[in-house]
């Protein structure tokens, strides 16, 4: 859903004109997706209520992800709001509100940060301050979630963050915020342990690699995290670490033909999906593909890049493959769930958002009470099983927040679909294609 700038001006029943600015009107159309409430402006100042801020990007280049987002936890609302006890072990679903609240209900209070810190920041603010959240999620980007964490410190209200995987956002001695999914440097052990098997499975070879990403947060974290990755293995740089402007770049042959004559067996690419399709394109367009197209996932797990023909055979870290429900069932009855009830099945990034969300509602549910100490220490004590925060692996928290069970596998995609290839014992028999085709060849 996209939104103008500008104020919104909208009609109540009684014909009363109401300035509405982005951000609540935004609020009011994802609290009214999520728990059936619409035109009710702000967080509730019932005890009855559990209200969660979600600050994620909902236009620009990630509009349609954010929408996912959206879609996904709307569902997970309704899960927990009207029951579903087919869904067990997952936290909040086995009655109507949250069990070990007295059925409290919950809901779900969206902005948009249009990819913008300082938007972030306001936003955050707004929620906590004018809005009374109860937790604040999201926010994708590292950059903002920097911010809005940093907010939710000040204020002492809890931050989930299940969308953002930078390395460094659990070292800032921060006591409000708490990281799900692995973050990169998780990553990247998993995919070079991935690579190191296949030089010992498939005589592969693979010895050298380059890192080339684009030059914000995330690019710049994930790019140091690999390569912090690639000193600690057997594997070398084969030259230093490239790095480009994502809001500018419109080719990226003059660094593939680098890569290239460097001799490079592996390929490690931080990127949006513009420039991931760039980048895939320009290789096709130069007649060359490394032995290993290897990422950190996000862009190359989206959607409308997997539908791109460019994109068959990258294989990438991920905490989601199409082939994944065979392997993990509980996470295919929420998969089938969230499709059902609000259209949207799980992706390599909705799936985040689906265990920020439940992540949340699992703390909620086993806290004392729902005030901020409450949370944050139920949050820090954490021990959820697999499956309980809506994710294949447990959440447990270190002493920084970090979720030290959080677990990475390595897919590869073809056909728009994602396949597990790593760990090669929860591998389908035919799921890989390796030594992958040369671009006459497809």
């Amino acid at each position: 859903m996209r939104f103008p700038s500008t104020s919104i001006r909208m009609t109540d029943d009684y014909g009363d004109n109401r300035v509405v600015s982005r951000r609540s009107f935004v609020r009011i159309a994802g609290t009214a997706s999520a728990v059936g409430v619409a035109g009710c402006l702000g967080g509730s100042d019932s005890s009855d209520t559990f209200t969660l801020g979600a600050i994620h990007p909902l236009s620009g280049d990630a509009a349609e992800m954010g929408s996912r987002f959206q879609d996904i936890v709307s569902a997970g609302v309704q899960a927990v709001n009207e029951g579903a006890s087919d869904l067990e072990p997952l936290a909040g679903a086995e009655g109507e509100g949250l069990p070990g609240q007295d059925g409290t209900e919950v809901e779900v209070l969206w902005a948009d940060h249009q990819g913008s810190s300082d938007v972030a920041r306001s936003e955050a603010e707004s929620m906590v301050l004018d809005d009374g959240v109860d937790v604040l999620l999201g926010s994708y980007y590292s950059g903002t979630t920097e911010v809005v964490s940093q907010v939710a410190q000040r204020e002492g209200v809890p931050h989930i963050c299940g969308t953002a995987i930078g390395e460094g956002l659990t070292e800032r001695d921060l006591d409000w915020f708490w990281q799900v999914p692995p973050h990169t440097g998780v990553k990247g052990e998993s995919m070079f342990e991935f690579a190191d098997g296949m030089n010992e499975q498939h005589d592969a070879g693979l010895e050298t690699v380059s890192i080339i990403h684009q030059d914000g947060t995330f690019g710049t974290e994930v790019a140091n995290s690999m390569q912090r990755v690639v000193e600690e293995s057997d594997f070398e740089l084969a030259l230093d670490t490239i790095s480009y402007s994502a809001q500018s770049v419109n080719s990226l042959s003059t660094e593939i033909r680098n890569i290239e004559q460097a001799g490079a067996d592996i390929i490690v690419h931080a990127a949006n999906v513009r420039d991931a399709v760039i980048m895939l394109e320009d290789m096709q367009t130069e007649d060359y593909y490394p032995e290993l197209m290897l990422t950190p996932g996000s862009a190359y797990l989206d959607p409308s890049l997997l539908e791109e023909s460019v994109s068959d055979y990258v294989f990438s870290g991920s905490d989601f493959a199409h082939d994944m429900f065979e392997v993990h069932p509980p996470m295919g009855a929420y998969n089938s769930y969230s499709e059902e009830e609000s259209g949207t099945p799980f992706d390599g990034s909705s799936i985040y958002a689906w265990g920020e969300f439940f992540t949340a509602i699992a703390a909620a549910d086993r806290a004392e009470s729902l005030s901020s100490d409450d949370l944050r220490a139920s949050l820090n004590s954490m021990s959820a099983e697999p499956y309980v925060a809506g994710l294949p692996y447990p959440v447990e928290f270190d002493d920084n927040g970090y979720n030290q069970e959080a677990f990475s596998f390595v897919v590869q995609s073809e056909d728009s679909q994602l396949e597990t290839v790593w760990p090669f014992d929860q591998a389908q028999d035919d799921a890989m294609t390796y030594p992958v085709p040369s671009w006459d060849e497809r």
